[in-house]
């Protein structure tokens, strides 16, 4: 009888700590002016696509190089542009923002 009820005491422990898990979900909304950025820096997720706008009014240039500074793509971002998608990103990659203007990374 008393181990049935350790038992039991044990596993109703369990099952209101098992309660309790949260997931925190964050939204991404990153604001970027001119500079070169790394993913790494950014608190970007590797392998992840993600999507790029110019949020002003001016004409930005966006620039991602891998680890051996080769262009993988390129942007030309006209005013209150449309969204575009940038990626996969790996943690080596740079993001090159060119332009008087404010560009948004989102996912």
């Amino acid at each position: 009888m008393k181990k049935i009820f350790t038992i039991l005491s044990a596993l109703l422990l369990l099952s209101f700590s098992m309660n309790n898990l949260t997931v925190n979900a964050r939204t991404l909304n990153i604001q970027l002016s001119e500079g070169i950025y790394n993913i790494r820096d950014l608190k970007l997720m590797e392998n992840t696509t993600y999507n790029i706008q110019n949020t002003s009014a001016g004409i930005n240039l966006m620039i991602r190089m891998d680890g051996q500074q080769e262009v993988m793509e390129s942007h030309r971002l006209l005013e209150n542009s449309p969204k575009y998608n940038i990626g996969p990103l790996k943690y080596v990659d740079r993001i090159v923002i060119l332009g008087p203007g404010t560009v948004t990374i989102t996912e």
